[in-house]
């Protein structure tokens, strides 16, 4: 509306168009309020959660250093054990080499033991032959039976 017909309208519409004005004022004014009301709401929420996040947040931060820790320990567990496990199968290799050594050794000591038998034993068959040559099987023999 422009200036003239402002000019023009009575007293009573100018009254009426401010009351109706105000009365509009005042709705906008109360959706204002309820709509800061609703804000504040929603920034206090919104502050709760932040805290909420960044007490989550810390927990995570704790939690994944403690993992870090354990995946440390577990490591150097890791590296410990492997390092006992080449100790014993450098002694397991050792143990191996000895054990071939000594079959070796072993292998010569029953080779020497059966040549000795054998050696043993053409003595003592040519012994009992020698001693049968001589009569003295026969001699023993009577002894014996007179004994018995």
């Amino acid at each position: 509306m422009t200036d003239k017909e402002l000019r023009k309208l009575k007293r009573q519409d100018l009254l009426q168009m401010l009351v109706a004005q105000s009365k509009e004022a005042a709705r906008l004014q109360a959706e204002l309020d309820e709509k800061n009301e609703e804000m504040d709401q929603l920034m206090e929420s919104y502050g709760r959660l932040k805290d909420r996040l960044n007490e989550k947040d810390e927990l995570i931060e704790k939690l994944k250093n403690r993992l870090n820790e354990k995946d440390a320990a577990a490591e150097e567990e890791n590296v410990q054990h492997a390092e006992t496990v080449e100790r014993f199968k450098e002694k397991l290799d050792e143990k191996d080499a000895l054990i071939e050594k000594l079959k070796g050794r072993l292998n010569r000591k029953d080779e020497k033991i059966r040549k000795i038998e054998e050696e043993l034993e053409n003595i003592r068959s040519g012994r009992w032959k020698e001693l049968e040559d001589n009569g003295f099987m026969a001699e023993l023999m009577s002894k014996l039976k007179t004994m018995f």
